[in-house]
């Protein structure tokens, strides 16, 4: 429960930084960018909820997790987009759907 306030609190924190920055810049299309990426990140973090019935790999999982999440504040903060940090967990996520489909141990 705690870690789902901390997610909204950080998730809220990044909405009033990026409100604050429109209102300096008035750029949409970057706004937008930013909150695509955040999107990523937050689709990332969704799926682990499935991948916590594999330990080791969700493990794995927290740790590129935590590597997207440092891409975007990088992003954020800096204006320079890092693709392997943002997309890093996907390779768990694939690698957990490829053991899904086919090696099930019901069939």
């Amino acid at each position: 429960m705690r870690l789902y306030l901390f997610m909204a609190l950080i998730l809220a924190l990044l909405l009033f930084y990026l409100y604050f920055r429109y209102q300096k810049e008035r750029d949409l299309m970057q706004i937008g960018r930013y909150l695509a990426v955040m999107g990523i990140a937050v689709f990332f973090t969704y799926i682990s909820k499935m991948i916590i019935v594999h330990k080791p790999i969700f493990i794995i999982h927290l740790a590129l997790l935590i590597l997207s999440w440092i891409g975007v504040f990088y992003y954020l903060f800096r204006d320079r987009l890092i693709w392997w940090f943002l997309l890093a967990p996907s390779g768990t996520t694939l690698f957990f759907i490829f053991e899904a489909l086919f090696f099930r141990e019901n069939g």
